[in-house]
């Protein structure tokens, strides 16, 4: 490999005049004369003469003291603006209030509601029917962590965010497509692994520093021949996107299209000569029906296609296929690989389900002898080719971690033009460099990236971080968000034949398989981030929903940490609460008598305390009262008693309060609804099992 991605953007980081990173990819993004109507919100952000576009799904933002408030931007005080329109079904009024560290400005529809710092609330105003458009500006303070919420109320539910399914902005301005534009390159920059090959010394952080994704691993090469079967590594090694849609592998002998290159055939019988398949007993075919249950309860499906669907049809979710799977894997090592999918790929996406000896069975029994994909084996390949190979073509680069040596370095490839090498259009323009099958989107957004000098590589955002791998980790794919439905929600007809060839068995304290799952959309307010990073690394010792036969798997400690991080800003929270206020006797006292059938609202009948069961659970119970402390954020546990269904439309949870904020027990506190739900909280807060 002569020139590559790299090289290309080195070049022209070099020849590019000096101009704002938004400026430069402006140059390369072709305009559209059309709006692009999208949910969400444009926001841009300003500071030390650049402006940096993205979108964002709330008005809300927390950016701790010392860290940089955009991917793009430098550290220090910013501005903020956020600009959508609001969608109103009716006529309506509404209130308008932000909690603020730093300065903040709403304008609705021309006019000024409110203005100034701290807590400030505006007089109700009109909403039209429609769009209203709404302006928030924002001034970071001189000072400690920026922090801004924006909330609405009116006489048909109390303050709460300002919900991200309201919004709507343009995705076609200008600003934003050059901004989603370098994001796009920025992220595929660093999971392409550019500088594996190449050595950008000075131009990158330190090891563990800057943009997370820069640490990104390739898959370990050890037994690859007692996992994979030779005839379909060799088509692997050929071509990956041929077999899986978005790899990031490239293909890097530039054969002809259709056929098996020698170079890839001796790769693939190098591989297969350090250590070959062990004998195995054959699949036993009366566990496909459980082990494709097990695909359909435990969510596979709604990442993966089923193995036996049509090779060929295109999958109207995105789905990974699953057709070759017999094909690729020896069953052991598919079982194995089943139960700890990270253990030679640290940032594999496939997470950890903590399957059980028998659940990995089931699942690859049915895998294995539902898919049908062959592959053909292809011309002989040649061991000792296959290992010299092995390190001229660069694979121990991304695989074992060389460094860079072969390759050009940025200095030497500033030299030579940004048209050619892995930047190419095409097979002559590439040369002997690798195709990464980018599209030409891709390439101009690469090129826009280069200009900018890649210091955006030496720091990150944990909103951004937190939505980049909500999409990687295809998060939607089993939980719903901001009122669009999950994948999994969509599959139906594609499970019903599978859950009915093994049906759950049924029964007080058996799991249920028809629950829904808790959704995305506030999960940065809800969870206290530390239980949430936990959790979603699979480290938490309490399933919150233990009826549930679907399990929340787990992910990277690191990918965890950063998502907690990052939706907690996202939302306009610091990773800490402050500091509660000593508890209240009175209230401990009320608290206690709150959450019984005895002068209270009966919490216990649906939720356990502790080791006391739920008295009388309908269908489902709910969390156990005993996570409460360690979980749920003190903010969000008031929003949801006062009105469940403004956050969760299908729960199950009832309304106490009504609009007034009363509730029907007037023994304390004169039946005021928040002087209630704070003396649970309380109570809650001391409670230990």
């Amino acid at each position: 490999m002569k020139i590559s991605v790299l090289a290309a953007l080195a070049c022209l980081a070099l020849l590019t005049a000096p101009l704002h990173a938004q400026d430069r990819a402006a140059r390369i993004v072709a305009p559209q004369s059309k709006p692009a109507p999208t949910p969400g919100v444009a926001l841009t952000f300003s500071a030390s003469g650049s402006t940096d576009t993205r979108t964002a799904r709330l008005v809300a933002l927390e950016v701790p003291a010392g860290q940089p408030a955009a991917t793009f931007l430098p550290t220090g005080p910013f501005a903020a603006r956020w600009e959508a329109d609001i969608l109103s079904d009716l006529r309506a009024e509404f209130s308008f209030a932000a909690e603020v560290q730093g300065a903040v400005k709403v304008t609705l529809n021309s006019a000024v509601i409110l203005e100034g710092s701290a807590r400030v609330e505006s007089l109700p105003v009109k909403l039209q029917k429609g769009a209203n458009r709404l302006v928030v500006d924002f001034t970071s303070p001189a000072k400690g962590d920026a922090l801004l919420r924006l909330l609405w109320s009116s006489k048909e539910f109390p303050w709460e965010p300002v919900p991200p399914t309201v919004f709507q902005h343009d995705a076609n301005l200008p600003a934003l497509r050059a901004g989603t534009a370098l994001r796009d390159a920025r992220l595929l920059f660093a999971q392409l692994r550019c500088t594996a090959c190449h050595d950008a010394a000075g131009l990158l952080p330190a090891k563990g520093e800057g943009m997370p994704e820069l640490a990104q691993d390739a898959p370990q090469f050890g037994e690859l021949g007692a996992k994979f079967n030779e005839p379909w590594l060799a088509a692997w090694i050929n071509d990956p996107h041929a077999i899986r849609p978005h790899a990031l592998m490239p293909k890097v002998f530039p054969g002809k299209p259709g056929e098996i290159d020698q170079r890839a055939a001796d790769l693939a019988a190098y591989f297969v000569s350090l250590g070959g398949q062990a004998e195995e007993k054959p699949q036993d075919s009366a566990l496909i029906a459980p082990g494709g249950a097990l695909f359909a309860n435990l969510g596979c499906i709604a990442c993966h296609s089923r193995p036996d669907a049509d090779a060929d049809a295109k999958d109207e979710f995105d789905r990974i296929p699953l057709t070759h799977v017999r094909a690729k894997w020896a069953a052991n090592k598919l079982t194995a690989y089943l139960k700890d999918p990270a253990q030679s790929f640290a940032w594999n996406r496939m997470p950890h389900f903590r399957l059980s000896d028998d659940e990995a069975a089931k699942l690859t029994a049915y895998l294995f002898l539902s898919a049908k994909r062959e592959f053909p084996a292809g011309p002989k390949g040649d061991a000792t080719r296959g290992s010299q190979l092995l390190v001229s073509s660069g694979c121990l680069n991304c695989h074992a971690g060389l460094l860079p040596t072969t390759a050009p370095t940025f200095a030497v490839m500033a030299k030579t033009g940004w048209t050619k090498g892995c930047l190419g259009p095409d097979a002559a323009a590439r040369g002997k460099a690798p195709d990464f099958a980018l599209t030409p989107a891709q390439r101009e957004a690469l090129v826009a990236f280069a200009a900018t000098g890649l210091g955006s590589l030496k720091q990150d955002v944990p909103a951004e971080f937190a939505e980049r791998q909500i999409a990687n980790l295809r998060c939607t794919a089993c939980h719903a968000r901001d009122g669009q439905a999950s994948v999994w929600s969509q599959l139906e007809s594609e499970m019903e034949p599978l859950k009915a060839a093994a049906p759950l068995e049924e029964g007080e304290g058996k799991p249920v398989a028809t629950t829904v799952l808790p959704a995305l959309t506030w999960l940065g307010e809800k969870l206290h981030p530390a239980w949430m990073a936990q959790f979603i690394a699979g480290h938490g010792k309490d399933k919150p929903r233990p009826w549930l036969i679907a399990r929340m798997p787990g992910f990277p400690a690191g990918v965890a940490d950063g998502l907690a991080a990052g939706l907690s800003h996202s939302h306009g929270f610091p990773l800490t609460d402050p500091a509660p206020a000593a508890p209240d006797a009175a209230k401990l006292k009320a608290g206690a008598t709150l959450l019984t059938e005895n002068g209270g609202f009966n919490c216990v009948q649906c939720h356990g305390l502790g080791d006391r069961a739920a008295t009388a659970v309908f269908e489902a119970p709910g969390p156990n009262f005993a996570l409460t402390r360690e979980r749920i954020r003190p903010h969000y546990f008031h929003r949801w008693l006062l009105f469940p269904t403004r956050i969760d439309a299908e729960t199950k949870m009832p309304r106490f309060a009504d609009d007034s904020g009363k509730t029907p027990i007037t023994e304390f506190f004169d039946g005021k609804a928040s002087e209630h739900y704070d003396a649970i909280w309380q109570y809650l807060q001391s409670f230990k099992k």
